[in-house]
């Protein structure tokens, strides 16, 4: 179902670190949790098919008891103008437990639970009280400013943190102010340089990319699933991007109603087989790949930001929660180098049983991508020279992080970095030889450093046609 699915972990995903080695900071480009449905999906194909439904209805069309799609009778859409781009409650539910899962695999790189409780010995106010450390910044989250991506981060506040830290009233989720503070970065400001919605500052990029391959996808494989449709269904007149539009609804009513809600009767497998949702997921994979994976011109560009430059310089914390859009993880993965599928062939006409770029592992709501550094107890590498390294996120995960120019303590030997997709250890593809194929530190940086001086014209890539 590609982005329209509930989060879960992408394959072979383990996120225990590699014998010897424990996680010392760590960083998360977080996908908001899941919404009533996406404005543009919902404007190009389930507008459409809803109209066409209830026009049938009013119409008086029966559709026989004994049909798959006997539930169109009576069914009304829980998607509409209104909740368009809106979270959902159970979107607000999985984000406060995700939270909660960060507090029990992260939480020795989080501020303590008893800063902020404000109680001494035995929970008592007053006598025994411990003095409060002082704290020069707070823990600090960062959000996107879409209500979507708002709402997400403050759910997952209230999970990660006590309430007594997470914020009060009506400002619960956005922190206390003190020991946790929620930053929501203005998604379409130009100047603000280090945005969390790239795409959203670049005229180059176009949600049009990939359209025209999907549609030619769609025209190999659904005409068949069509047929059988209008069949199950006569005078209901279904058009081909209807056969999209059920897919489509079979994911948001999931995540609408929640998994202890029953299934939603588009998830029937009576009514698609499990080859036609793997042609659906394949005609995500096309989009995807032409609108911010390996097909785009302008992704890499796009993914640099996330990994190379956090919104502020004053860190000293060691974990970062990015929450962001659909768009971010994929150009992220392109900057990075990883599921290259720039020499992979993947035609509009015919799905390879075999590739890399598959963005169901990658694009649930709450999708995201991890970059960690290990401190581990075995290293037989040589010194690195202690050279600087490239600056944002690698220096605030890594040491030197206020962004000065000045020379730095070489590493420690014992420190390597691994990434992360919905759990997943991934390898850098030039960069593998560390314990359970991570990257050694500096080898990191030098990486990052060399992707960012092949990608830094991020002003040139993101010139439209014609623009002087």
């Amino acid at each position: 179902m590609s982005g329209i699915s509930p989060y879960h972990d992408a394959p072979n995903a383990d996120i225990t670190p590699p014998a010897g080695c424990k996680v010392a900071a760590a960083a998360f480009l977080i996908r908001h949790g899941s919404i009533y449905a996406n404005d543009d999906e919902y404007d190009d194909y389930m507008e459409p098919f809803i109209s066409r439904v209830v026009d049938a209805q009013n119409r008086g069309v029966a559709i026989p008891d004994s049909s798959h799609l006997a539930f169109l009778s009576t069914w009304r859409s829980a998607v509409n103008e209104s909740n368009l781009e809106m979270i959902t409650e159970p979107g607000k539910r999985d984000a406060y437990e995700f939270g909660k899962r960060f507090r029990d695999l992260y939480g020795d790189l989080m501020p303590p639970v008893h800063l902020g409780k404000g109680k001494g010995k035995g929970g008592r106010k007053g006598k025994g009280k411990k003095k409060e450390p002082k704290v020069k910044t707070p823990f600090k989250v960062w959000s996107a400013s879409s209500e979507r991506d708002v709402e997400t981060s403050k759910a997952w506040v209230r999970g990660a943190f006590p309430h007594w830290q997470a914020g009060k009233g009506g400002g619960k989720g956005e922190g206390d102010g003190k020991f946790i503070q929620l930053v929501a970065v203005k998604n379409k400001d130009p100047d603000w340089a280090h945005s969390l919605t790239p795409h959203k500052i670049c005229d180059a990029f176009t949600k049009e990319a990939g359209k025209p391959e999907a549609q030619q996808w769609l025209d190999t494989w659904g005409p068949p699933v069509l047929d059988r449709l209008n069949a199950d269904a006569p005078g209901f007149d279904f058009e081909l991007n209807d056969v999209v539009a059920m897919m489509m609804l079979c994911g948001y009513e999931t995540v609408i109603e929640g998994s202890k809600a029953p299934a939603s009767p588009f998830c029937s497998p009576d009514l698609f087989k499990p080859d036609e949702f793997r042609q659906f997921g394949y005609w995500n994979d096309l989009k995807y790949h032409h609108m911010v994976g390996y097909g785009s011109p302008v992704a890499p560009y796009l993914g640099l930001p996330p990994p190379t430059s956090p919104p502020d310089a004053t860190h000293t914390q060691l974990l970062y929660a990015y929450f962001t859009h659909r768009e971010e993880p994929p150009v992220v993965l392109t900057a990075l180098g990883l599921w290259n599928t720039s020499t992979e062939d993947l035609p509009p006409t015919a799905m390879p049983k075999d590739r890399l770029w598959k963005t169901s592992h990658l694009l649930p709501f709450l999708g995201h991508i991890a970059i960690e550094r290990l401190h581990c107890e075995a290293d037989n590498s040589d010194n690195n020279d202690g050279a600087p390294g490239p600056h944002g996120l690698v220096r605030a995960l890594f040491g030197n992080d206020d962004g000065k120019d000045r020379p730095r303590p070489t590493h420690p030997r014992k420190d390597y970095v691994r990434v992360l997709v919905n759990g997943a250890p991934q390898q850098l593809p030039t960069c593998h030889d560390g314990p359970g194929g991570t990257c050694r530190l500096a080898d990191f940086e030098t990486f990052v450093r060399q992707r960012t001086e092949e990608f830094s014209d991020f002003e040139g890539a993101c010139k439209k046609e014609g623009d002087e």
